[in-house]
């Protein structure tokens, strides 16, 4: 067993499957709600069982100092970049190598890529580069990509996330992020080609908590090995209700209904 491999297992649960609570919208977005106070985000994260956090490489000391009865998480750190201040916030930029991941104690990296935008090809040849230097250091690499651009017709087919989650296959990623098909079917047709494990991402702040869980669950049912969820966990009114429920799904079987009662139950609702 290589380095690599001793680390995805940092990455993912004893049963191959992952919950990832990404904590890298600060540089993107600023100071969101929930994520203000980073390290009350971070302590939440690790109290509701996520098994990897991802964040830029300023966090990384506030992770080291944080006063924890648990085990730290798998930590990712995430070496793309861009802000909603900038003229192209879907072009993203490296900001680390996977060398400063290493010296830093990071247990993998993520680079995010856009496709389908004009550019397209300089984030393509910066994932062959991390992709490279991966394997060089033995250092997991989680590609979150998506297809995003001005001139991107919405909403996204299935057949195009398919496709950019096969790009992200073929160029070495060992872990995908990227958004959940429409189609079920699509979704178990794609994992069960794609040599690699999928999650799928949560994305924006949703209203109904319980059709959510259902989401997840469905994903999880269809083949996902996991799932990678920020605003709906650290912008919620529990965050460790919500992120146990959450692991109850994918590490415990649970449906989406049974998630959410438990979900109500330790915010102690009926």
């Amino acid at each position: 067993m290589g380095g690599k491999e001793i680390r995805l297992r940092r990455l993912l649960g004893k049963d191959g499957k992952t919950v990832i609570t990404p904590l890298d919208h600060g540089v993107s977005c600023g100071p969101i709600s929930g994520l203000e106070n980073m390290k009350t985000a971070l302590e939440k994260a690790i109290e509701g069982g996520a098994d990897t956090v991802i964040v830029h490489k300023g966090n990384f000391k506030m992770v080291a100092s944080l006063d924890t009865d648990v085990p730290l998480p798998g930590l990712i750190l995430h070496i793309s970049a861009s802000t909603q201040l900038g003229p192209d916030f879907h072009r993203k930029v490296i900001v680390a190598s996977v060398e400063e991941a290493v010296r830093r104690g990071a247990d993998g990296v993520s680079v995010h890529v856009n496709l389908g935008n004009e550019n397209e090809p300089l984030m393509i040849e910066d994932l062959g580069l991390i992709s490279d230097a991966c394997n060089l250091w033995q250092m997991p690499l989680l590609v979150m990509v998506y297809v995003r651009g001005l001139n991107v017709s919405q909403p996204v087919s299935d057949k195009a996330i398919a496709h950019a989650v096969r790009v992200a296959w073929e160029l070495g990623a060992d872990v995908i992020k990227t958004a959940p098909p429409e189609d079920t079917e699509v979704l178990k047709k794609l994992v069960s080609f794609c040599p690699v494990p999928v999650v799928i991402a949560g994305g924006g702040k949703v209203k109904d908590v319980r059709e959510f869980l259902g989401k997840v669950s469905g994903w999880m049912d269809s083949g996902a090995r996991g799932v990678a969820i920020g605003r709906n966990v650290f912008q919620d009114e529990s965050p460790v209700s919500f992120l146990k429920a959450v692991c109850s799904i994918v590490h415990g079987g649970l449906s989406g209904d049974e998630a959410y009662h438990r979900y109500l139950e330790m915010r102690g609702q009926k």
